[in-house]
């Protein structure tokens, strides 16, 4: 079964309508863009402090930060030469009991990641 063909079948049962909720996942299924988005939740952040939490190269960041944006998960804005990236307001105003460092619109993938996934997911290991 093709996306397509999968998509229909949720649009046809009215469960998906029209929501591209694929590309929320593509967009979340990226270690990097995860860690991004936690070191966010703590505050908000230039490219060089998100570089300095991940480990990660400026320019794999400025390029992870570009799709988090696109899919409006951040939102930046400038400060002089550089900008500072934050979650979009909408995410991180999400109620949840989400961990420190964990954005709260997470924390249902987390919850669920806690109780479901550790020592009992074959992709984990």
């Amino acid at each position: 079964m093709n996306l397509h063909s999968y998509e229909l079948r949720f649009i046809k049962g009215g469960f998906l309508k029209s929501a591209p909720y694929h590309l929320c996942f593509e967009t979340l299924g990226n270690d990097l863009r995860i860690k991004i988005l936690s070191a966010l939740a703590e505050s908000p952040k230039s490219v060089q402090l998100i570089v300095g939490k991940t480990g990660a190269t400026q320019s794999t960041v400025s390029h992870a930060l570009a799709e988090l944006k696109e899919c409006n998960f951040v939102s930046s804005i400038a400060r002089g030469k550089e900008r500072i990236y934050n979650l979009n307001k909408s995410l991180s105003n999400v109620v949840g009991n989400a961990k420190p460092g964990t954005p709260a619109f997470l924390s249902v993938m987390e919850k669920h990641f806690q109780q479901n996934c550790r020592n009992k997911c074959r992709k984990m290991g």
